[in-house]
């Protein structure tokens, strides 16, 4: 008997199709997130396995151009040079060469260049750019790195056997 009839009212729940079936909007961002938060660990993981030395010379170059245009902009003569356990830039003051500030990290032991330990830079930055074209080979035990820059400052990083 209809309902309108006996002057009850009843609920009607609507039934399930059994044959419906998948994920909510909801899961599949849950399930997205998680697999976006993993895929980044696993890049961060797999990034940190560089070793020191790359990174340390990554670093050193950077800051080699780096210093190589701040040279050029400010009308200043600078340098790198070596001082037997790790390299310094240095920056001339009158008739001697101050030591600058620049963060490098770590210097990795047993990583050194082709060049003695100096007062002077080996490495030479004029306002007109770098002093001439050259070559630099940095060494340690497992291998080593060249450095090769022209006069107008490009610095091309190449690896030795």
């Amino acid at each position: 008997m209809p309902t309108w009839a006996t002057g009850r009212s009843e609920l009607i729940k609507p039934q399930a199709h059994p044959l419906q079936r998948g994920f909510s909007l909801l899961e599949l961002l849950v399930v997205l997130a998680i697999a976006a938060l993993m895929t980044s660990l696993a890049v961060a993981w797999l990034d940190s396995g560089r070793s020191s030395i790359d990174q340390a010379l990554d670093r050193l170059a950077a800051a080699t151009v780096a210093q190589a245009d701040l040279a050029r902009h400010a009308g200043q003569l600078r340098g790198l040079r070596w001082n037997g356990q790790r390299p310094e830039f240095v920056r001339r003051q009158g008739e001697h060469w101050q030591v600058e500030t620049v963060a490098l990290g770590d210097w990795p032991k047993g990583l050194r260049p082709d060049w003695p330990a100096s007062q002077a830079p080996a490495l030479l930055f004029t306002p007109d750019g770098w002093s001439g074209p050259g070559t630099v080979r940095w060494r340690w035990a497992e291998g080593g790195r060249r450095w090769d820059w022209d006069r107008g400052g490009q610095l091309r990083v190449s690896a030795m056997p």
